[in-house]
């Protein structure tokens, strides 16, 4: 009974949408955008990468493409339903999305990118050399990621912590609270980052720095959404990226930071519900 009631439920869906994290934030964090997606999504989230030891960080984050296409081949045989496949990412998701994409292109049929950092031109040799120095560590956030605090005492208001903290200020409070359950957890009297830090550092310093080499290799229908004050997808960055790839269209939002879909869940999850029924109708 129970197996064919997963069934039925699955049958309902019309694709599945794999959802990638930005830097720092496991996938529950997005709880609130996840819960405000079309019933018709299957919806699949790796938690945390660059934690599994079979898909150690490396430059240019190439193991992490691998790590994103393995999780989603193997939640595809569980579903047992061959449903199209939509990736979404935030930040640093959204570009492991693209890299995806360009390496399989017949295993997906949408792409969705939120903010991602693109170097692109004459930064993409600054950066190649500066992963050579600690230099990578001040034109990144590494630097800062490396000496962040990680661990409170338990009766902490984290929510109100992270609240005044510069990336968190423009949040959706609820969006704030996922986090905090996401990423930290309770351990003899204290309130612990589980969201290693070392690997979140060492994700900013291996950046991309070679996307130009995977241009015209997109075929997937895909978008672009940038914050209206992102401070990361910024214009002279995005422009040769999407000069590169003829399938991407771009859409810069009326409002919001390099964080918007943790400001705006809501609102970027009915967009996202758009996007995807635009996917569904070209097929």
């Amino acid at each position: 009974m129970q197996q064919s009631e997963a069934q039925n439920k699955t049958s309902d869906k019309k694709l599945i949408l794999h959802f990638a994290h930005a830097n720092g934030f496991p996938a529950s964090s997005y709880t609130k955008l996840f819960a405000n997606l079309s019933d018709n999504i299957e919806l699949i989230a790796l938690d945390k990468f660059a934690h599994n030891p079979e898909f150690i960080l490396n430059n240019n984050w190439e193991n992490q493409v691998n790590e994103l296409i393995q999780y989603v081949q193997i939640k595809q045989a569980a579903i047992g339903v061959n449903l199209p496949v939509v990736l979404v990412g935030h930040s640093f998701g959204a570009v492991i999305s693209y890299l995806a994409c360009c390496k399989k292109p017949a295993m997906f049929c949408g792409l969705i990118m939120l903010d991602p950092p693109l170097i692109t031109g004459l930064a993409g040799w600054i950066f190649k050399f500066a992963k050579k120095s600690i230099f990578i560590d001040k034109i990144t956030p590494a630097g800062k990621t490396k000496m962040r605090n990680t661990k409170w005492h338990h009766k902490t208001d984290l929510v109100q912590y992270f609240k005044n903290r510069a990336l968190f200020k423009n949040m959706d409070v609820d969006c704030i609270a996922d986090y905090v359950n996401a990423a930290t957890r309770e351990h003899q009297g204290q309130r612990l980052l589980h969201f290693d830090v070392q690997v979140e550092a060492d994700i900013f310093r291996t950046i991309p720095d070679n996307l130009h080499k995977h241009y015209g290799k997109l075929q997937t229908p895909s978008y672009l959404l940038t914050g209206k004050h992102t401070d990361v997808c910024i214009p002279k960055l995005r422009n040769h990226f999407i000069k590169g790839n003829a399938a991407i269209t771009h859409e810069s939002l009326d409002f919001g930071g390099h964080m918007f879909p943790l400001e705006r869940p809501i609102q970027i999850a009915s967009r996202i519900n758009t996007l995807i029924a635009g996917f569904l109708a070209q097929r």
